[in-house]
């Protein structure tokens, strides 16, 4: 039995030990978690921004994986963390917008309507326009008219309130794509005006090149394509100022179709090239099919057939990694080894993404239980210090409420004991008065003078009496006081004005005593006591139709 004994003990001891350190190592590693969950947020933040006109599906992949960290590791401790519900809130708003984009109107609108939500709840107002607009942009291609004017309107009434220069810009611009949808060419081309003016003001050249890129399409649209040539030109010098290659790959594009569409195709061959080539360049894999095709029409132009044959087998098959293709065989076996390569490498993120969200399961599982546990002991050890609290205080309130029924039985005591002293006093003086009275009449009655006379009798008898009535009264004084001692509490309570002599009053009266009683007992006339009801009326409150034995009872 020793044996198994101490076999349990190391047995306890060891699992003691271990839950110690998983404590300590999970107390260390829980804050650097939240820092790492931090950065991470960031970092594919960043990652989405840099994709989102590139490659739209990686940016919405960063996005919404940046959207799930602040969901289950951030917002889950601290949901009133202001910084990254508005980070939350701006990725929403691009989720929004390229949902929309990829005709998924439905999870677009939850993704705005939950960035409005909480831009409202956190009192965001300087990027509120920007959900405006989106979410004007969706309905503006649900073909909801009226939604998307209603809601441009908001965004630019906003972004003028709250002073954001760039975003009024943009949703002018938007305003310039309603009108041009609904084919009032002239309306939209006075917004690119008011676009364009206003980006001058600011000096914004990403909105003067929005305005002129959009003045050029007009201005195709009409046929000038002089005009639409020398407004791209302008826009290539903006885009090129500014490093800006999506926007100067779209110039390129436009200057090929312009110049096609003036009979000049070397030229338009020229821009396409050079619009291809950003394309592959910045890697805007859904643009290259349509630039091969643009390609291939530039180069029928020109009458070389074979170049033209291999941009549209390019466009056909919507993959060009070589420009230099020259047969199908070479152009099927590029294919071939892209996709395996391209399968091969999809699979490795796809395996290494896997292992990460288990590793991340894990974690959050291991940090949920810690939480958990924790909760439940910090839970126990408040209720444990509450009940303490608690017991603590109603002690000190018993023992103050002792204190205080003390001090206010004592002040009563005092009370009753000047009281009975002043009337002890009043009592002898009577008493001597009586004796030295009573010596008279013995010296009267031994001169023999007045002995039979009836009124001297009275006399004698009226001042026995009274010796007879006075012994008697300090009793009824303290029997009067006893049965009164409670509602003497009552009546101090709400009359607190009232003075010793008045309560007594209001005692005797209770007591149904008759006033001439009254005046024997307080050693008083009569009209004093009369008088001294009058007053306690007064002091009572009471009407001359209210019954003072009455009201007095009622305490």
């Amino acid at each position: 039995m020793n044996s198994l004994n101490l076999l349990f003990l190391k047995n306890s001891l060891s699992v003691s030990a271990y839950v110690v350190s998983t404590l300590i190592v999970l107390l260390f590693t829980i804050p650097l978690n939240a820092q790492n969950d931090s950065l991470e947020v960031e970092k594919l933040y960043k990652l989405g921004l840099e994709n989102r006109r590139v490659k739209a599906q990686k940016a919405i992949s960063s996005f919404e994986k940046a959207i799930g960290i602040i969901n289950d590791s951030i917002l889950s401790k601290d949901e009133n963390n202001k910084y990254f519900l508005l980070k939350k809130a701006l990725m929403l708003d691009e989720l929004g917008y390229y949902y929309r984009k990829d005709t998924d109107y439905v999870p677009s609108l939850k993704a705005i309507q939950e960035s409005l939500k909480i831009k409202e709840a956190i009192g965001e107002t300087y990027t509120l326009p920007t959900t405006y607009r989106i979410y004007g942009r969706l309905h503006h291609h649900n073909k909801d008219s009226i939604k998307a004017f209603q809601f441009y309107e908001k965004a630019l009434a906003s972004s003028k309130t709250y002073k954001n220069d760039k975003e009024t810009v943009r949703v002018l611009n938007s305003f310039s794509g309603y009108y041009l949808t609904h084919n009032q060419l002239e309306k939209s081309a006075a917004y690119n005006h008011e676009v364009l003016a206003y980006s001058d003001s600011i000096n914004y050249d990403y909105g003067r090149s929005l305005a002129i890129f959009r003045l050029s399409n007009y201005e195709r649209q009409k046929k000038n394509y002089k005009a639409s040539i020398a407004l791209t030109n302008q826009n290539i010098e903006i885009c090129q100022r500014n490093n800006d290659r999506i926007s100067l790959e779209r110039c390129y594009k436009n200057l090929g179709y312009a110049y096609r569409k003036l009979g000049q195709p070397e030229k338009a061959v020229e821009n396409y090239k050079k619009s291809l080539d950003l394309v592959i360049d910045i890697g805007l894999e859904g643009s290259i099919a349509n630039r091969c095709l643009s390609l291939s029409n530039a180069y029928t132009d020109l009458g070389n057939h074979e170049r033209a044959f291999a941009y549209y087998r390019g466009y056909k098959r919507q993959q060009i990694k070589d420009m230099n293709v020259k047969s199908i065989k070479e152009f099927a076996e590029l294919e071939a080894k892209y996709t395996y390569e391209r399968r091969k490498t999809i699979d490795s993120i796809q395996l290494v993404e896997q292992q990460k969200i288990n590793e991340e399961r894990l974690l959050q599982q291991a940090s949920t239980r810690f939480w958990k546990i924790t909760a439940i002991i910090v839970g126990i050890f408040g209720l444990i210090i509450a009940g303490i609290i608690f017991v603590s205080r109603r002690r000190k309130e018993q023992i103050q409420l002792g204190k205080l029924k003390n001090e206010m039985l004592q002040k009563e005591i005092d009370y009753k004991q000047k009281d009975i002293s002043d009337f002890a006093l009043n009592i002898s003086r009577n008493r001597k008065w009586r004796e030295e009275l009573l010596n008279y009449i013995k010296k009267i009655k031994k001169s023999n003078s007045l002995k039979g006379d009836s009124n001297f009798k009275a006399l004698e008898k009226a001042v026995l009496e009274r010796e007879i009535v006075d012994s008697n009264m300090i009793d009824i004084q303290n029997k009067v006081d006893i049965l009164n001692t409670a509602f003497y509490e009552k009546l101090r309570e709400q009359f607190p004005t009232l003075t010793k002599t008045e309560a007594k009053l209001c005692s005797f009266i209770r007591l149904n005593i008759d006033n001439n009683e009254i005046a024997l007992l307080q050693n008083v006339a009569l009209e004093s006591v009369y008088r001294s009801r009058s007053r306690l009326r007064k002091k009572l409150n009471l009407s001359p139709k209210d019954d003072l034995n009455s009201f007095l009872n009622q305490f």
